[in-house]
């Protein structure tokens, strides 16, 4: 381990207790995507406090900070995390539950929060160690599509850093505490909601000829889909789900509208596209032969985030060194979303995962409401962002720093 791995490491225990502090405080207040108001606020003072400087109010809610090197040139690395909640009513008990009814850190950014904002103390310690820039990105709206993080990367300050890499961490209950994940290219999906609403002649149930079936014709359409997507010659994974069919009739009562919703996730572009296209084109024949008229809308999702083969390889020799060999697995695709797929789409990216279960705690799936995680894993996260930071500032990845 080399000194600045050591001074890291011993940084991350000795701040460990303030790492916990944060994340309960944010745990406790939690905020919906694009109203962070409070969150924002709060890490703004504490900006203000330690002296770095920062730009706020970034696409709403949005920080960019940054702390410079003291060393002769190095390279712009931003560290990135995420400021939203869920809209999940929390069931853990615990002392520091959610005060907000209704809406919960479900999926981690709470740690997040934290854990970069520690990384950031250590950091501005050491930066006589680096050269460079290393930018801290407190992004909206992660949760909710079109995510915050293309308007971040729309702001002046944004494209003012031009970063060389853009580096993020997300928790994973899978993983045993302490334990990092890498994957070098495709790493997330896609995602692209469907909202499809259709809408006919209602009626009484006993009268057959003079209504038009819209739970029938939406049943149709469903499989329809369905068939189209397993029938799809791809040997990439594709899923299209749906999870909503609204028919709000009764036992003898035939609804004049009915509306479906769901999601199309897929490794690939081009599919993705074709995928949207025969959705439109069954919605399209399906309205030609039954009369009715259906109404389609796919809003711009999310993206496949792509991880830099080159820069993924480095952090898991880096992650080695500061973790432990033990300490570090290659992991699989994975069929959820990210909106940091849009940062992956322009710059370089290493989107990694951070073990949080242990015996009793991290067991329970991200956006559930008894969702927890085992605190000391923090030490873990905040140690190799801060190690990644740090090193990838160098002009050669592997120039010491003593």
């Amino acid at each position: 381990m080399d000194s600045v791995a050591e001074i890291i490491s011993k940084s991350a225990n000795e701040i460990f207790d303030e790492t916990v502090r944060l994340r309960r405080h944010f745990h406790m207040h939690p905020e919906l995507s694009f109203k962070e108001y409070e969150t924002s606020q709060f890490i703004c003072d504490y900006l203000d406090k330690h002296k770095i400087d920062h730009v706020r109010n970034l696409a709403g809610t949005g920080i960019i900070a940054w702390i410079e090197g003291e060393k002769e040139n190095g390279r712009v690395i931003a560290l990135r995390t995420e400021l939203d909640a869920l809209p999940l009513e929390e069931a853990t008990g615990l002392e520091y539950a959610s005060k907000n009814k209704g809406v919960m850190h479900a999926c981690g950014h709470d740690a997040h929060m934290a854990m970069l904002m520690s990384a950031m103390i250590i950091i501005k310690d050491i930066k006589k160690h680096f050269g460079g820039k290393i930018a801290f990105i407190f992004q909206p709206g992660e949760e909710l599509a079109p995510g915050g993080a293309k308007f971040i990367m729309n702001t002046k300050t944004f494209k003012k850093l031009t970063p060389d890499l853009v580096i993020a961490q997300h928790v994973l209950p899978q993983f045993e505490s302490g334990m990092t994940g890498f994957r070098a290219g495709k790493y997330m999906a896609s995602s692209d909601e469907i909202h499809i609403s259709i809408e006919g002649q209602g009626g009484h149930a006993a009268l057959a000829d003079q209504y038009t079936d819209q739970v029938l014709i939406g049943s149709e359409l469903v499989v329809r889909l369905k068939e189209g997507v397993a029938n799809y010659n791809t040997k990439e994974p594709l899923v299209l789900g749906i999870g909503q069919f609204m028919a709000e009739g009764a036992a003898n009562v035939v609804p004049q509208k009915v509306n479906i919703k769901g999601t199309i996730r897929t490794f690939d572009e081009k599919i993705r596209k074709d995928i949207k296209e025969l959705v439109a084109l069954v919605c399209k024949e399906t309205e030609g032969k039954y009369g009715v008229n259906i109404d389609l809308k796919i809003p711009d999702g999310y993206p496949v985030l792509v991880n830099s083969d080159e820069y993924i390889n480095k952090s898991v020799n880096l992650a080695k060194e500061i973790n432990g060999e033990e300490m570090v697995r290659e992991i699989g695709p994975r069929m959820s979303s990210e909106d940091f797929a849009f940062y992956s789409q322009k710059y370089p990216v290493v989107f990694y995962r951070l073990g949080i279960s242990n015996n009793s705690e991290g067991k329970n799936g991200l956006h559930t409401p008894n969702f927890t995680l085992d605190e000391k894993t923090m030490i873990t996260g905040v140690r190799t962002l801060s190690y990644l930071g740090v090193k990838f500032t160098a002009t050669c990845f592997y120039q010491p720093y003593l």
